[in-house]
């Protein structure tokens, strides 16, 4: 199997088993546990679709298809020579490089990622992205807990590509 699939399949494994510990409640046990109605979707081609500044965004997953706030998930292309500046998030991010190469700078130490290769950033961190001038880049984004893609999505009430 591809390195780059089998890499893809641990962090999507691992995530799942955050949004199970989130969804069961944590440690309670199966007689305090509440019914919970279904309000995810099984399956989507995302929420909403925009772009800014060449940046192509695309929301996969939030609290409306997830029905939960454990995570939230986007597909990003940065354009050849972009660069994001420094910032910090309230949640974890991780990236996973599906195509190009990011300079995924954290706390002053430059990581260059290819695709297949994951890049986090905790809330403490300072983060800054670097977009090399050869081609773009396109991640898979997460976001846990979920909260983040809001400050990203926001903007697409006024530059829409397409609302699913």
């Amino acid at each position: 199997m591809h390195k780059s699939i089998v890499n893809f399949s641990l962090i999507l494994c691992g995530l799942a088993a955050i949004a199970a510990l989130g969804l069961s409640g944590g440690h309670a046990s199966a007689e305090q546990k509440e019914p919970r109605a279904k309000t995810y979707s099984y399956a989507t081609k995302g929420l909403m679709e925009f772009q800014d500044s060449g940046e192509h965004w695309k929301l996969l997953l939030d609290e409306s298809n997830l029905g939960g706030r454990e995570l939230e998930m986007a597909e990003l292309t940065l354009p050849a020579g972009e660069v994001v500046p420094g910032h910090h998030h309230g949640a974890v991010e991780i990236f996973y490089v599906l195509s190009g190469t990011l300079g995924h700078e954290v706390n002053g130490e430059m990581h260059m990622l290819t695709p297949g290769m994951v890049g986090v950033v905790r809330p403490e961190d300072s983060v800054r992205h670097i977009v090399p001038k050869q081609s773009d880049v396109k991640l898979l984004v997460i976001w846990a807990p979920a909260g983040e893609a809001k400050k990203y999505f926001d903007r697409a009430k006024d530059t829409p590509i397409a609302q699913k």
